[in-house]
């Protein structure tokens, strides 16, 4: 008898890992979000997977705030590789990790978690990718700029941190009601 291929799904939920069922090629990667529909992740990574010759797909996870501790602890089990985080996860999955480098420490926010024999490693790529993007697609480094960042999630507080070092922000230059004044604070402490 035929084994029924199951078809890979646009997006998965916090119910389909607690009875997950693995596709071809076996999905060991991905992103969790809320929302997440709107992520071209999976459509960039299953390319460089799929060129690069790899086995396994990335794949959509609709994970909500009170979801998250649960599809975090079911990622050790069914030989995942690792997720991405994206709105908004970044800062709360933070406590959630065995490991995390000191840039993760230092920025508050993690956005990739690698699993590795059952142990949860926390990274934070958004400071460095966007510094990387600014130099190489405007031939600018980010020392030269003067930069106003808006926001204060974890892709904020990495932006923060991945220049705070090279250039220093002017702290009174841009107040709303004192909440610039405390959202410098609290990603200069971090840094």
């Amino acid at each position: 008898m035929k084994k029924k291929r199951v078809v890979a799904k646009e997006i998965y939920t916090l119910a389909d890992l607690k009875d997950w069922h693995d596709v071809d090629p076996p999905i060991r990667l991905g992103v969790f979000g809320d929302p997440v529909e709107h992520s071209l992740s999976p459509r960039m990574q299953n390319a460089a997977l799929k060129h690069c010759k790899i086995g396994m797909q990335y794949a959509r996870f609709q994970i909500s705030p009170d979801e998250l501790r649960e599809a975090i602890d079911l990622i050790r089990k069914p030989e995942f590789v690792g997720v991405n985080l994206t709105i908004p996860h970044k800062i709360a999955a933070l406590r959630l990790l065995d490991l995390a480098d000191e840039n993760v420490k230092r920025i508050g926010a993690v956005n990739v978690i690698q699993v590795e024999s059952g142990k949860l490693h926390g990274f934070n790529t958004d400071g460095r990718g966007f510094a990387r993007a600014i130099r190489e697609v405007f031939s600018v480094d980010l020392r030269d700029l003067r930069v106003m960042i808006l926001g204060a999630g974890g892709a904020a507080r990495s932006r923060r941190c991945g220049s705070c070092d090279r250039a220093p922000m002017r702290k009174g230059k841009f107040r709303a009601a004192g909440y610039c004044e405390s959202l410098f604070r609290k990603s200069a402490e971090a840094c």
